[in-house]
């Protein structure tokens, strides 16, 4: 499922396949949620990243706002209307299709830990046997029909066949016994999956892989009674075609009405095994860009996720009195990709020495100010797999650059251009049009650059040609960023041939570190790995990391409860939310 669409407002960025999970149970406990109802002074937790900004003054709240009683707007960005959980792209698209799709075997905390959702989970020592148990036997469905373990059952042969077009991986990856031959027409059954009796679901596999939970995990019930007669093995085409309005979910709301260019809206499920959601009605409305604090401070929209994080957004923020702000750090990280394919980029010498010339620091603080900070590894502090162990934080150092180049065979002829073997260091750098980034760093980086004889130039192409080039691999060097997810496998980006992998990276090492990291489903084992794999990483430098930025949630004085976290957006907690009065 791909998520963190949101990055796409500030930066271009490439998406991380992930499976988004909803639940029934096992609630995470969001750090640095307040509530909404507070007031006092702001403040803020330890970290510059991660701050609250308490209401100062709730009885400010517009009386617009205060006659809505039973309802909450949530502001988002454009709906496409793809709202069924396996087809959906973009986060914005998530408001709707998370809560309405289905909950799901599995959830994921603030860390990224695996939790309990409809189901518990059961590894076996060897990793091959995944045995899940659901939690809730007389769960029903919106319209009172019994959900079943098959209809889980109904997810996976969805993602597993030959005409599925949406984003899960299926499950053939993951090396679940016969996905490949049910993907192939071959039999009529995913023979590694089994139906042990009305309340366990065994799944196996034929080698062990650590990203399979999350796979596995991801599965809502699609109900056969309702929907079997259109998940049609080797055409899903009905399937996709279903309208999600008034779509038998086991989902905490269910989706009544949708207008295209305008909102959605969805009605608690008085059957949602946990109890109705206690707001009846959400309404999911589109706010044009850069109009987020306007409307969340003129009381238009009770919650808004998108707000630049800014100390001039903050300051309206508190000025408005009856807003909660909180920071959070975004749940990924941008940077610079290098096309490997270009004989300038293949000495890893060459690559640290262009992040060493690059002031990061003065660029994460022009674009974003405090609420951001320089990145040296693929993953978020907030990860319970994050480490600063064996990591170089390659701060600015012009002649650590110089010094690394001359290493590599780079020397300045007589005319102050850098040289090698009679080539000049010349690259074009490829810019998204209208990134606020790049149009901080390209000076910065062109002026540091010219200083050390290298000759950058800058060109600027809109996205679709920027992912063309990408594609293609017919570009030097580009800016994006990546979004992260609760699983943290990312071999397909930087594995020899990963299907994400747009740079033409290769590095033996590192594809037996993330080998050893999928290939087992012990913890520490685990946390080891990926060490390893951090450490190889900041090393050999595939990409120029740069910076991991802040998020401004605000919502306003309606709410009475509000547990947001990066692994634990607000949608996953509609049917938590609360009003007061």
């Amino acid at each position: 499922m791909m998520k963190h669409k949101k990055l796409a407002r500030a930066v271009s960025f490439a998406l991380a396949a992930c499976m988004v999970l909803s639940a029934c149970s096992g609630k995470p406990s969001a750090s640095g949620a307040v509530s909404g109802s507070s007031s006092g002074a702001s403040g803020g937790t330890s970290s510059s990243l991660q701050q609250v900004f308490k209401a100062s003054n709730p009885g400010k709240l517009p009386a617009a706002a205060a006659a809505r009683k039973d309802t909450l707007v949530i502001g988002s960005a454009k709906l496409s209307g793809k709202f069924q959980q396996v087809y959906a792209e973009s986060v914005d698209d998530y408001h709707v299709s998370y809560p309405v799709s289905g909950a799901t075997l599995l959830n994921n905390d603030d860390h990224g830990n695996l939790i309990d959702g409809t189901a518990s989970m059961k590894i076996s020592d060897d990793g091959l046997t995944y045995t899940f148990t659901l939690k809730y036997p007389n769960d029903k469905y919106s319209d009172g029909s019994p959900v079943k373990a098959e209809d889980y059952v109904n997810y996976f042969k969805v993602i597993c066949d030959k005409s599925f077009d949406g984003q899960p991986s299926s499950l053939a990856n993951y090396n679940v016994i016969g996905a490949q031959d049910y993907t192939d027409g071959k039999s009529e059954d995913i023979s590694g999956i089994k139906v042990v009796n009305p309340t366990t679901i065994e799944i196996k596999l034929s080698k062990a892989n650590s990203s399979a939970q999350y796979q596995l995990g991801g599965a809502y019930p699609i109900s056969t009674a309702k929907y079997g007669s259109v998940i049609k093995h080797g055409d899903l085409k009905a399937f996709k075609a279903l309208s999600m309005i008034g779509y038998v979910t086991n989902g905490p709301y269910t989706l009544t009405d949708f207008k295209k260019g305008v909102s959605a809206t969805i009605k608690a499920n008085p059957n949602y095994c946990e109890g109705a959601p206690k707001i009846p009605t959400i309404i999911i409305k589109e706010v044009a860009q850069g109009a987020e604090m306007q409307a969340v401070t003129t009381g238009d929209v009770d919650v808004e996720e998108e707000p630049t994080c800014s100390d001039d957004n903050i300051m309206l923020g508190q000025k408005a009195g009856f807003v909660n702000m909180q920071v959070d750090p975004t749940l990924g990280y941008g940077y610079v990709s290098l096309n490997l394919t270009n004989d300038l980029f293949k000495d890893v010498k060459v690559r640290q020495a262009l992040l060493y010339a690059l002031d990061r620091k003065s660029v994460v603080q022009a674009v974003y100010g405090k609420y951001a900070h320089v990145q040296n590894i693929g993953q978020t502090s907030e990860s319970w797999l994050y480490t600063d162990e064996g990591i170089n934080h390659y701060d600015y150092n012009i002649q650590k650059a110089a010094d690394l180049l001359k290493q590599a065979g780079w020397t300045k002829d007589s005319g102050g251009k850098l040289t090698k073997d009679g080539k000049q260091f010349k690259f074009v750098f490829t810019a998204s049009q209208d990134n606020p980034v790049t149009k901080a760093m390209l000076p910065v980086m062109i002026k540091s650059y010219q200083s050390l004889g290298i000759d950058m130039q800058a060109e600027y192409v809109d996205w679709d040609t920027l992912q063309t080039k990408l594609d293609q691999k017919k570009y030097d060097m580009t800016f994006l960023a990546w979004g992260l997810a609760a699983d943290p496998d990312d071999s397909y980006v930087y594995m020899t041939g990963g299907s994400q992998n747009k740079n033409g990276y290769s590095n033996k090492t590192l594809d037996a570190a993330y080998q050893t990291a999928l290939d087992t489903v012990d913890k520490d084992k685990r946390k080891a790995a990926y060490a390893k794999i951090y450490q190889i990483v900041n090393q050999d430098l595939p990409c120029l990391p740069i910076y991991q930025r802040s998020d401004l949630i605000c919502y306003n004085s309606r709410l009475k409860t509000f547990k947001v976290s990066p692994y634990v957006p607000t949608y996953q907690q509609y049917n938590d939310l609360e009003l007061n009065g």
